[in-house]
């Protein structure tokens, strides 16, 4: 996929944190600009926070998470935390082709090189729910990934190896190229590039500005100039094609926001959330 340097000169360049997110997270930046969401998250209950095996954070909910259930999260987020630093994960029903792992108890003197690679080159966070699921956070250098484990505990007496699964077809495609992100995220380079954007983000980028805008009581035709710049807005405005692109920017984005997310970043089923989905069953 063709990425590109975009100018993101004034407003524009506190977006660029967002060209190293992957889609799981761009979904946060969605939900988390969702007036109804923030709502619910300013009543929930914060998670306790421990310390784990190799100083490894911890995080449990304190109470049953109905709330965040709703949204499709194992627990839920602060909307005041941008992609890279809120510890949002995604349950399995929001996000079904999120990167399977399969642990299993070492032997003695036993490697496990996935394990080792990520434990030297990234932030973890290891989150579980009050039924007893673990899920890990990986951060470095501005990208996040999400993983869901299975089979030993994480958090048990003992180290584990890790096994990358495919545990069904659907959505194969986009598996591997998670799982390819895992296995590359330490030969990223560090931080200094220049953010790099696809067509899809760039929009995706877009849509969140104008949501901002909006927010801070900006007109379209302000937007397009946070967008565009003020001399390309004199001269193309009157003409109705840059009109129709910010418009079509706001009903895209606004479409994410109210739950989207779901099916167009995660690939959920559902277009929710609602009152009767199965995110409260």
């Amino acid at each position: 996929m063709k990425r590109f340097a975009l100018t993101s000169n004034g407003d524009l360049a506190r977006y660029d944190y967002l060209a190293r997110l992957g889609a799981d997270r761009w979904a946060w930046e969605y939900l988390r600009r969702n007036p109804a969401f923030r709502a619910d998250a300013a009543g929930s209950a914060e998670p306790s926070v421990t310390t784990g095996p190799c100083g490894m954070r911890v995080l449990r909910p304190t109470a049953w998470p109905t709330l965040a259930e709703r949204w499709g999260l194992v627990l839920m987020g602060h909307p005041s935390g941008d992609g890279v630093a809120a510890d949002v994960v995604w349950n399995r029903r929001a996000f079904p082709d999120q990167i399977e792992v399969t642990c299993v108890p070492r032997a003695d003197g036993e490697r496990c090189e996935i394990a080792e690679r990520l434990a030297a080159s990234c932030a973890i966070t290891a989150v579980t729910d009050l039924g007893g699921a673990e899920y890990l956070l990986l951060r470095r250098n501005g990208r996040v990934i999400q993983l869901a484990c299975s089979g030993a505990s994480l958090l048990g007496l003992y180290p584990v190896r890790f096994k990358l699964t495919v545990p069904r077809l659907k959505g194969y495609a986009r598996r591997i190229r998670l799982q390819r992100s895992l296995v590359e995220i330490d030969r990223q380079p560090e931080g200094g590039e220049p953010p790099k954007w696809t067509k899809t983000t760039q929009v995706l980028r877009d849509g969140l500005v104008a949501l901002d805008g909006l927010s801070a009581g900006m007109g379209r035709r302000e937007i397009a100039q946070t967008l565009y710049g003020l001399r390309r807005v004199r001269e193309e405005w009157n003409s109705g094609s840059m009109q129709h692109a910010v418009a079509y920017l706001v009903r895209k984005a606004e479409a994410l926001r109210a739950g989207a997310y779901l099916s167009q970043l995660l690939g959920c089923e559902h277009d929710g959330p609602l009152p009767n989905s199965e995110f409260y069953q």
